[in-house]
């Protein structure tokens, strides 16, 4: 019991924990989706993803900001707790926006094998990601037909 305690003060499962994301994951879960991610700290600036390259990782902001640009345009500032890269992960695609660290930031990281196998053992993670996926598609689409 005690090895299991020290087990679950994981920062990076702390970190985990208060992502909506993976809120709602149990603790067991959490390691698990703990094993296949990596942690990141990158500088301002760093560009993260860029819009119509293929894009192969998902990253969790955990802290620091990011500014997503779709067509040249600022669409939303991502905050801690905000998750992209999820489309690319679901169809191999290329990135549907450019993703620029505005602040110093530290990330959770993970490869497309990765998110693979995190989803594949939690349906509820899959259905989380496509929710939120399908809620910014739909603002997307409708901040880009109020351009036209």
């Amino acid at each position: 019991m005690q090895n299991m305690l020290r087990a679950m003060s994981d920062p990076k499962i702390d970190a985990l924990s208060k992502v909506p994301l993976f809120s709602q994951l149990s603790k067991h879960e959490l390691e698990f989706v703990a094993t296949r991610t990596d942690e990141a700290e990158v500088p301002a600036g760093k560009v993260l993803t860029t819009q119509r390259r293929p894009g192969d990782t998902f990253y969790v902001l955990l802290g620091g900001e990011a500014k997503v640009v779709i067509d040249g345009d600022l669409r939303r500032t991502l905050q801690p707790g905000d998750f992209f890269g999820e489309i690319s992960m679901l169809d191999r695609g290329l990135a549907t926006a450019t993703i620029t660290t505005s602040k110093a930031s530290r990330l959770l990281v993970m490869s497309h094998a990765q998110f693979r196998d995190a989803i594949k053992a939690n349906d509820a993670l899959l259905v989380h990601v496509l929710a939120a996926m399908g809620e910014r598609l739909r603002a997307d689409m409708a901040a880009s037909h109020g351009h036209d």
